[in-house]
């Protein structure tokens, strides 16, 4: 058979009966991902959990880090998180067609971002439980749940007797919650290439194919320090910054309302967003402050250019403080900083979104829909930087990022049963023969 054509619905139910099958160890390797606590810089002993269980399907396992990608700290992309990338590797593994079919590759990240305040969980974050059906903790949703249902599609396409007839490449890699850099942006660069990336982040069995780009800023105000005695002889850097705060405000409520695209806007308000995240001012309640600093996150859509979007931030904050004596002798400073991700989109027709849309909903009770994510996805690395259409496609979004993060045992057993279904239509398959007479055996 090939990629194009329709699975058949005996082989399709073996696919689904080997996911049920594997589905218990599957969430007791996701489980004790969870018990790995994998944030930023130390992602190594849930690598070496991952190594283990992709070795022990009898795969090829190497391994990639950001120093082995030469001039990678001078790509447009390439912002420095403040690691190390010593013994932080990514991991690729492949298992080999038997023919002439499209490659796909799974990616999928192994880091997290931190707890927050434990006493505020109803449980041990990384605690890594199974209970009432829930996989509980830290990155069990997002997205340890996603890499563990990759890995295990092998396990059901070699239990269910299925041969691909491309290649299949595995991805775990780091520091996505951070920006990727280190992860999939080294990868997309240094290969192995793909003709399609599947990524199981938490959807809602959606398809995410288009991704807004997202930029850091940093507005420094300079005042006057004074006794507060005497406040009258210095200058509040946190009343100079007041009308900056404001006009940002004003600029994400004139954004969201002239910045249109509708694969963001089917399932969310807004297409784009301005926020600022921290303001911070002065050092002792009896001091005026003499310096004030405000730092946020800016979005643009992909029919945006970064440029544009830097432009519009910074004349904001340059007419905001215009007709101020004190900020036009003591002009704010405007900084980019950190994650500077690029946006990214594919079209709606491209035939990995058409291959997942037709297979997925046999298994997932779902007809994902192609729409974009209002945040940065490790595909644009994919789709921008190797030429790679790149989607999204995984379980539901429990809690992430926020307390009590879980993720449903059926979910797991559905992502599984799909991301082997989605291989097996795109790259093409054949069912060993001697799995066939098994099967026809024990149905006689």
């Amino acid at each position: 058979m090939t990629g194009s054509e329709s699975i058949d619905p005996d082989v399709r139910q073996r696919v689904r009966e080997a996911a049920a099958a594997v589905t218990p160890d599957a969430a007791e390797f996701t489980a004790a991902l969870v018990r790995e606590r994998s944030v930023q810089g130390a992602e190594t002993a849930a690598q070496e959990r991952v190594r283990e269980e992709m070795r022990a399907l009898g795969l090829d396992v190497e391994t990639l880090t950001a120093a082995d990608v030469p001039g990678i700290e001078d790509h447009p992309e390439f912002a420095d998180t403040g690691q190390s990338y010593e013994d932080r590797p990514n991991l690729i593994a492949t298992r080999q067609g038997d023919g002439d079919g499209r490659s796909l590759l799974f990616n999928g990240h192994i880091d997290v971002v931190p707890e927050g305040d434990e006493d505020q969980w109803a449980f041990d974050p990384f605690g890594g439980e199974v209970v009432d059906g829930e996989i509980r903790g830290r990155g069990a949703s997002d997205m340890k749940g996603g890499l563990a249902a990759m890995v295990y599609a092998v396990e059901v396409l070699q239990r269910a007797g299925v041969t691909l007839r491309g290649d299949l490449l595995l991805q775990s890699v780091i520091e996505e919650e951070s920006g990727g850099f280190g992860g999939s942006l080294a990868t997309a660069l240094a290969g192995p290439e793909a003709d399609a990336v599947v990524i199981p982040e938490p959807t809602d069995f959606d398809c995410w194919i288009a991704n807004d780009g997202v930029s850091y800023f940093r507005v420094t105000v300079e005042g006057r320090g004074a006794h507060a005695a005497n406040t009258d002889s210095g200058v509040n850097a946190a009343a100079k910054l007041v009308p900056i705060f404001e006009a940002l405000t004003d600029l994400h409520d004139e954004r969201k309302t002239a910045v249109h695209d509708e694969l963001f806007e089917r399932t969310a308000e807004n297409t784009v967003s301005l926020n600022v995240g921290t303001v911070r001012a002065g050092e002792w309640p009896s001091s005026v402050p003499d310096e004030a600093v405000l730092e946020g996150r800016v979005s643009h859509a992909p029919a945006e250019t970064r440029a544009d979007l830097r432009e519009q931030v910074e004349t904001t904050v340059r007419d905001a403080a215009a007709g101020d004596p004190w900020l036009e002798a003591h002009p704010p400073e405007i900084e980019w900083f950190g994650w500077r991700g690029s946006s990214a989109r594919i079209d709606p027709t491209e035939p990995i979104v058409e291959t997942v849309q037709s297979v997925a909903p046999s298994v997932v009770d779902h007809e994902p829909q192609a729409i974009g994510f209002p945040g940065g996805i490790d595909t644009r690395f994919f789709v921008n930087y190797a030429d790679t259409p790149a989607l999204c496609f995984g379980p539901g979004a429990h809690a992430i990022h926020g307390t009590d993060e879980f993720l449903p045992v059926q979910e797991l057993e559905r992502t599984i049963a799909a991301l082997a279904l989605i291989a097996m239509d795109w790259c093409g398959y054949d069912i060993a023969a001697d799995a066939t007479a098994a099967r026809e055996g024990a149905s006689s």
